[in-house]
């Protein structure tokens, strides 16, 4: 979530910003507002640089005989001299233009040079598209600054006017390089011109090329529509089964597109074991053809993706709307669907022992493909925003105690969705049954009574 405003002008107050040494090794210093933003803007363009060039990327070694490709190696982006990532106070020393940049903008390179990698990564693999390279002063000039509300805040939001405001950005000058007869702090003042309320933000992103400034805010709390409790059982059959009766089941793929998934690895190994005949286990990564599986498999296994996480979404917004308080049931996803590591037989050597690992890999699937933990995080985030309260409770026995009179035991399950309590007769679906005793345990533990 952003709000875009337009730059109505800037201004500068303060010492004179030290922009460096030219080449005589005469300091240079301005009072100029326009030339201090290129400076920002170019201080962290160069930053953001600094910490891409160490990504790597898979190089072929060839054959000097042949030309053939006989091995890929890492490489980083810069080339095979790169020197390694330093921090930014060493940054600033190498750099004697870079002293004066203030930290929040040339930290805020970090994290998104980070998210701007993978996202390329993640782009590449599904859609295709090249390794995201730099960033170039010709595409346009800009920074991104984080919001410290400090003594000395910086990127700090003031409103002057109806639709009138400024953003305040503050640096200081090394104790080296501050100009005669001057102090060290300066500041620049962006004047935007603001349509509607700003809204809480983290951080603004300039675009000193189209004159404009984005606030990167906060997530809105979710207005709640109703107070009520409830409990949720994750399950096989069923994704979620809630305390009142009703049923949500994720989007599962369709049988075409099950089949599709199919032929396209069939496909892909056939062609990998082509190429590895031809030209060694590297072959395959230079053929086109078996990029060209791989891109139609990235798309449809996106596809599916895409719609599972907007079901999750859809379905926690509307759960935390409409409850103050939901309840779940602690479960170690990643300890339930860890693969039981295969044992020798001792009577029959160099064959493995039954184990059940077969059988337990369809319920592994079965799990992984539900989502519980994606579904607990994004309950908890927007509980979280608007105020509710997610409350975790342990597992045990909540599928064989009996909701009515509390009986537990392994008969009380007749099979996978009927529940039969042996003690008081009580009968209902069982998932329905655990999100009860669920809701039941959330109740006592927050001292809200028993359900």
């Amino acid at each position: 979530m952003s709000q875009k405003v337009r730059i109505n002008g800037v201004k500068h107050t303060g010492a004179s910003v030290f922009l460096g040494v030219d080449r005589c090794g005469n300091p240079c210093w301005t009072r100029n507002p326009e030339r201090v933003m290129v400076w920002l803007c170019d201080g962290w363009r160069a930053r953001f640089n600094q910490r891409r060039e160490q990504r790597t990327r898979n190089v072929p070694v060839k054959d000097d005989a042949t030309g053939e490709v006989v091995d890929w190696v890492k490489e980083p982006l810069g080339g095979p001299d790169v020197p390694e990532l330093i921090s930014d106070r060493e940054a600033r020393l190498q750099c004697s233009w870079m002293t004066g940049i203030p930290a929040p903008i040339l930290s805020s390179t970090d994290r998104i040079e980070n998210t701007e990698w993978f996202a390329g990564l993640k782009r590449r693999k599904t859609i295709g598209g090249r390794i995201p390279g730099f960033k170039s002063r010709h595409r346009g000039l800009g920074f991104v600054c984080w919001r410290n509300a400090s003594r000395s805040g910086n990127a700090i939001f003031h409103k002057t006017g109806r639709k009138s405001g400024v953003v305040i950005i503050t640096g200081m000058n090394p104790k080296r390089w501050v100009k005669p007869g001057e102090k060290a702090h300066w500041r620049i003042i962006v004047h935007v011109r603001v349509g509607q309320e700003i809204r809480p933000y983290t951080s603004v992103h300039v675009d000193w090329t189209h004159r404009t400034l984005v606030f990167v805010n906060m997530p809105l709390p979710l207005p709640r529509t109703g107070d009520g409790v409830i409990g949720l059982d994750r399950g096989c059959v069923h994704t979620l089964a809630s305390s009142d009766g009703t049923f949500e089941d994720m989007p599962k793929p369709s049988k075409a597109e099950l089949k599709r998934l199919k032929y396209l690895q069939r496909r892909m190994a056939r062609q990998d074991r082509v190429n590895e005949a031809r030209g060694g286990k590297t072959a395959k990564f230079v053929s086109k053809r078996r990029q060209k599986t791989l891109s139609r498999f990235n798309a449809l296994q996106s596809r599916i993706v895409r719609r599972r996480n907007d079901w999750i979404e859809k379905t926690t917004t509307t759960l935390a709307k409409a409850n103050i308080l939901i309840a779940l049931e602690d479960l170690d996803v990643q300890a339930m669907t860890r693969r039981p590591k295969p044992k020798l037989d001792p009577a029959k050597p160099g064959q493995y022992l039954h184990n059940g690992a077969k059988a337990k890999a369809g319920l592994d699937r079965s799990i992984l493909s539900n989502n519980w933990s994606r579904i607990s995080k994004r309950l908890q985030d927007k509980m979280d925003a608007n105020g509710g309260r997610l409350v975790i409770v342990p597992a045990a026995y909540t599928s064989q105690a009996c909701h009515e009179c509390g009986h537990v035991a392994k008969g009380n399950r007749d099979s996978q969705a009927v529940f039969h309590c042996v003690e008081c007769g009580y009968e209902a679906n069982a998932d329905v049954n655990a999100a009860k005793n669920i809701l039941g345990r959330a109740l006592i533990q927050t001292g809200g009574g028993t359900a």
